[in-house]
């Protein structure tokens, strides 16, 4: 049996199609790009690979970019990380000397750059004032009823029951205004 071996179109298209799987499109290049690096190292080692295994081993890579390499990691900043990135000791911080033995470890690893301003990841800070304005903007939607109930319940973890009892109306009517108030919400 002759085996069909892929163009590099063919598998640029093969891994293009196969990010869309994921559904990040800010995403899109680099998935493409890990699923193309992964198949030609394998044609590197078995010129002759078979299509569906180079279309899993792209698989694999792109959900591994997307859940191992792409993962932020967040390292509290002190005087004490600051030292241990640049190689440094710093004898006056809270941390066990296995504690710093660790840090160093993680710093090590990562990519982290000291010599600027200190901040949160730019993920974090993405994603938490993506929450905060999707909040501020949702709850300009719904009346001051339907924002109470809702931040009764999900910020104050309230029952519908006990949020019932509270405003002095039945759990039905609760249930209602819940539901109808997160559709609105999930219409922004």
């Amino acid at each position: 049996m002759e085996q069909h071996q892929m163009t590099t179109d063919e598998i640029v298209t093969m891994c293009e199609k196969l990010s869309s799987k994921y559904r990040r499109p800010h995403m899109k290049d680099d998935l493409v790009s890990e699923g193309v690096l992964s198949v030609y190292e394998r044609l590197e080692i078995t010129p002759d690979e078979y299509p569906a295994s180079l279309y899993r081993r792209a698989n694999k890579a792109m959900y591994d970019y997307i859940n191992v390499k792409n993962k932020a990691v967040t390292i509290p900043v002190s005087r004490t990380t600051e030292s241990l990135s640049k190689g440094l000791e710093y004898e006056h911080g809270t941390y066990s000397d296995k504690g710093k033995e660790e840090l160093a470890r993680a710093l090590s690893s990562t990519s982290v750059n000291f010599e600027g301003d200190f901040s949160l990841s730019v993920q974090d800070c993405t994603q938490k004032y993506e929450t905060e304005d999707f909040l501020e903007k949702s709850f300009k939607m719904l009346d001051d009823k339907d924002t109470e109930i809702l931040k009764k319940r999900y910020f104050e973890e309230l029952s519908q029951a006990d949020l019932a009892k509270k405003l002095g109306v039945s759990q039905q009517a609760i249930a209602k205004r819940e539901v109808a108030a997160l559709k609105k919400m999930s219409r922004l």
